[in-house]
């Protein structure tokens, strides 16, 4: 088991456990509060009782002092107890409205209310109207004290329910808070415990950490020693390459100048020489000679070839993006006149913006074009150049009704100086299909060809887009979509 399921084990299950635990505590803190509005509501309950008996004997009061004295200013009391006698009675029907005991307790104890007020009244009336005397024999004849006295005993059984109320609903909420209580410290404890135990697996955890962490940075040492020591191998084989690379240059250059004059000198004197003594040669010394000029001028082609091979790589421009339509255009012409002999008719379709060398990229047209001319059959030669898309790249095709060659021939003749044909049947180095493979790849991309006897030829290359996919859709939505002929 690993260390990372360990610990989503532990914690996953302290948590689930302190989910559990905290739910059951919200629980009962819940109960707990309801019983502890329970608890007020009771005590409510007896104030308003309290109260309701305080406004009767208020209004009592303001009346007796009214009936002794006669003095408006008594009336106050009695009518605000009066006023609030009804308010205590709504407020008292709405707090026991859950109660039926003390509901029917107040459809007993508001009738006999609404005589002791209606005696209130009729004694109040009497002193108005019949003066002091007559208003007190009111008194002594009613019942105001027997009403009273049944009030009395009504808010009595009224608050006794209440008392009995109070006493278990405290006793629910002592209950309920002892549970959560008992909760909370059984939360803690469980969450302590397995903050405990997480804390012994992660210090194990990292014990083991800490003696894979010394293994990797001894590794790392190792390595970087290592990594050092190859450094150091691979700056000397650099110098060696930039060493190497400065011996090619030069033999590069001495193949451009120094080796080639000799030739031209060979060349050029071995054709005076046949031009001032050619009555004199017979006909095997002629050929002689022509064979020397011959050799001479297929040497420059092969020294030229060979160094046009040697600078794909290390004389090339960086890539920018390049129309290869207006490259093409440049062939052409430099073409024209190799197209008008040998009356070959060259279309083109749509041709994209890609990130290319434009030099090499012209090059690349320049050889397949030429070849395309060159091994033409009976018939004058007929390209067809197109383009379509390849992913983030795209695929250029020139295709030809030459000559062709078998499937088996199809890598081989991309190998420097390997040739399908004699000297005698067509001129050439062999070097040509090469530059154009070193090319391709120097590109990014790859170069390959599908053909058959007699059936012509499709050579086809990759390269890389100049613009983003969006810009490069515009690009090849917006190029000329008709075909032109050469």
């Amino acid at each position: 088991m690993t260390f990372k399921s360990k610990t989503f084990a532990g914690f996953g299950t302290a948590l689930a456990i302190l989910i559990f635990v905290g739910v059951l505590s919200f629980l009962s803190m819940v109960q707990s509060i309801e019983d502890r509005q329970w608890v007020t509501h009771t005590h409510v309950v007896l104030e308003k009782l309290d109260g309701l008996l305080s406004d009767l004997l208020d209004a009592e009061t303001g009346q007796r002092g009214y009936i002794i004295t006669g003095e408006e200013s008594y009336l106050q009391p009695y009518k605000d107890g009066f006023a609030h006698v009804h308010e205590d009675l709504r407020a008292l029907r709405e707090l026991t409205a859950d109660n039926p005991n003390q509901q029917r307790a107040l459809d007993r104890l508001e009738p006999l209310i609404a005589l002791k007020l209606a005696e209130l009244q009729d004694r109040v009336g009497t002193r108005k109207q019949k003066g002091l005397a007559a208003a007190t024999a009111a008194v002594r004849e009613g019942s105001g004290k027997q009403h009273m006295d049944h009030i009395r005993a009504v808010i009595a059984e009224m608050k006794q329910e209440e008392d009995r109320l109070l006493i278990r609903r405290s006793q629910e909420l002592d209950a309920s808070s002892r549970r959560t209580s008992v909760m909370i410290a059984t939360g803690d404890a469980l969450a302590l415990f397995f903050l405990f135990l997480g804390g012994l697996v992660i210090n194990q955890e990292m014990g083991q950490r800490r003696r894979a962490e010394d293994e990797v940075r001894q590794l790392n040492a190792d390595l970087e020693r290592r990594v050092a020591e190859r450094t150091a191998e691979l700056a000397e084989r650099a110098e060696e390459l930039k060493r190497s690379n400065v011996e090619l240059q030069q033999f590069a250059y001495v193949a451009s100048h120094d080796l080639q004059e000799p030739l031209r000198m060979v060349a050029s004197f071995t054709q005076l020489l046949a031009k001032r003594y050619r009555d004199k040669l017979d006909d095997d010394a002629r050929d002689f000679i022509s064979y020397a000029v011959d050799g001479a001028t297929r040497m420059q082609t092969l020294i030229r070839d060979l160094l046009a091979y040697s600078r794909v790589g290390t004389q090339g421009k960086p890539f920018a993006p390049t129309r290869c339509d207006e490259v093409l255009d440049r062939v052409l012409d430099s073409l024209k006149l190799a197209i008008e002999e040998s009356g070959a008719v060259i279309t083109r379709g749509p041709l994209p913006t890609v990130q290319a060398d434009a030099l090499q990229l012209g090059q690349l047209f320049q050889n397949l074009l030429t070849n395309a001319i060159k091994f033409r059959g009976e018939k004058p030669a007929r390209v067809q150049i197109s383009a379509e898309r390849n992913g983030r790249a795209w695929k250029i095709s020139v295709r030809d009704n030459g000559i062709g060659f078998s499937a088996e021939h199809g890598e081989r003749i991309f190998v420097i100086f390997q040739r399908l044909h004699t000297k005698a049947e067509y001129p050439g180095t062999g070097i040509g299909l090469a530059i154009c493979k070193k090319i391709v790849e120097r590109h990014g991309g790859r170069i390959w060809v599908e053909s058959s006897p007699g059936e012509g030829s499709t050579f086809s290359f990759t390269i890389s887009a100049g613009e983003s996919r969006k810009g490069e859709e515009r690009e090849h939505n917006g190029l000329r979509v008709a075909a032109s002929s050469y």
